[in-house]
Formats: structure tokens, sequence, C-alpha cells
């Protein structure tokens, strides 16, 4: 899904090596693409912890890459979006 990206989604290097679910992965929508952020694992997610106007941001740029390589929405995907909507009417 992420092979032609080549940005870490924090610090913006070509870096990254790891998906972090941005809104956690204990709820059933958690394994949709739309929560997946790619970032560089050791500088910009260990440790770290994302303030809501961030993890929005961050959202709002998965959500525009999949839509301009032109992913197709799975239920899941659907649903998260429904769940997780605040996070792209804010900020």
């Amino acid at each position: 899904m992420f092979r032609n990206n080549y940005e870490c989604w924090i610090c913006g290097k070509n870096c990254w090596d790891s998906f972090h679910h941005c809104l956690g992965g204990n709820f059933e929508e958690a394994d949709s693409v739309f929560n997946a952020v790619p970032i560089c694992n050791a500088t910009c997610h260990i440790g770290k912890s994302f303030s809501e106007e961030e993890k929005s941001r961050l959202l709002k740029k998965t959500k525009e890459y999949l839509r301009i390589i032109g992913y197709e929405l799975t239920k899941k995907d659907i649903k998260f979006l429904e769940l997780k909507k605040r996070y792209y009417e804010k900020y």
C-alpha cells in the first residue's frame, strides 16, 4: 500500500521502517489501513506519544495518500472513518 511512499510522516526523512497504529490497536477496526502511519520506529515512535492535533494531522495525511493512489475502501475502512470522523473534522 505504501510502497511508493519514502518519507516518515513525523520527521519527513526517507527513513520510515514501521507502521504505527495512530489510534492504537485495541478495537475491531484498528487494522484498517486508515489507522496506519509510516514512521521511523526508533527516532519518531518509540517512547513518544502524540497529541490529538498530531493524530488528526497524521490520519488526514494517510487519508489523502490513499485517495491519491486510488485505494478502494473496505467495509472495515468505512466503519473506521465513521467511528473516528472527529479526527478528520478537527484542526
